[in-house]
């Protein structure tokens, strides 16, 4: 493999005119130099498209779809579809690469080259400065043993990727038939749950990319799509012939948990808890989140 191939960045967009700009120019000023934009608009109704054109006139190497608004995961086959990259980077319209990323991730995809999927650590972040926390705060994955099967076991207990942090190879995801757009919320971890059964992943200590957390991400409907996704997934792999019989006993122990939080979260936007801004709000839902995902508190 060449020290310096080509890596897509997939940048899937709807209604990005606030953070468009920032997401793009945090790719643009990456220390790795050999990458392409793959910009897929799904059918955004603001300036977003006006803001991407603006780079391409600038002549930033960017591969620009305009789609009616199909949800992400479409969004996301679509970019995989027209990456020229063996490597598709995952960086949401919101969200923020540090400036080392690719670099750091080439090379640990030149010297890993039996995993087919690379994640890191990432920082949470609000608009207003303060940082929330970081994704492996509650979980690090990266002394587990993550080759193919037990990766999938693995996440079925944690949930422990971040979206903004991974690349993974083309002919994986292509192999397992791409993203399922019947999810809503939850295309991203049905993805890495069938990599993981095929493929081996790699995790890194290392911060690559900043995620953006915004309020919307905590109300009420939002809630009852992920619950109910999310019990899907958990049903399916039950039945799944390469999970083990003690991740099974954490399926169920997840699911409990799940109809817990479900009542929990209801009851808390219900009575205004997690409405305004603020840090109180962000720390109780990472407190949610991290029961989700069923690891210790800290």
């Amino acid at each position: 493999m060449s020290n310096n191939f080509l890596i897509s960045v997939m940048v899937c967009c709807y209604n990005s005119e606030k953070y468009i700009s920032e997401t793009i120019d945090s790719i643009i000023n990456q220390t790795y130099d050999n990458w392409e934009i793959i910009a897929i608009n799904d059918g955004s109704t603001d300036n977003t498209e006006k803001i991407i054109f603006g780079y391409i006139d600038q002549g930033v190497p960017i591969t620009y779809h305009y789609q009616k608004n199909k949800g992400f995961a479409s969004a996301r086959n679509k970019a995989i579809e027209l990456a020229k990259g063996d490597w598709i980077a995952i960086i949401d319209h919101d969200d923020i690469c540090l400036p080392k990323r690719l670099d750091i991730q080439a090379k640990q995809i030149r010297e890993n080259p039996n995993a087919k999927l690379f994640l890191a650590n990432t920082i949470h972040f609000k608009d207003e400065g303060f940082e929330i926390g970081r994704q492996f705060d509650s979980f690090n994955p990266c002394k587990s043993d993550l080759t193919a099967i037990k990766a999938m076991n693995m996440l079925l207990k944690k949930q422990f990727i971040d979206s903004e942090s991974v690349i993974f190879e083309k002919r994986a995801a292509l192999d397992i038939g791409g993203l399922n757009t019947s999810y809503q919320v939850s295309a991203d971890h049905d993805f890495f749950l069938r990599i993981g059964a095929k493929y081996d992943f790699f995790a890194s200590e290392e911060t690559v990319s900043k995620f953006r957390v915004h309020a919307e991400q905590a109300t009420q409907q939002r809630a009852k799509v992920h619950y109910r996704e999310s019990m899907e997934i958990s049903y399916i792999y039950f039945r799944h012939k390469d999970v083990t019989f003690f991740t099974k006993i954490a399926i169920i122990n997840l699911m409990l948990k799940m109809n817990i939080i479900k009542v929990l979260k209801l009851i808390l936007i219900k009575f205004g808890v997690l409405s305004g801004q603020g840090p109180l709000k962000y720390k109780v839902l990472n407190k949610i989140s991290n029961l989700f995902r069923g690891e210790n508190n800290k």
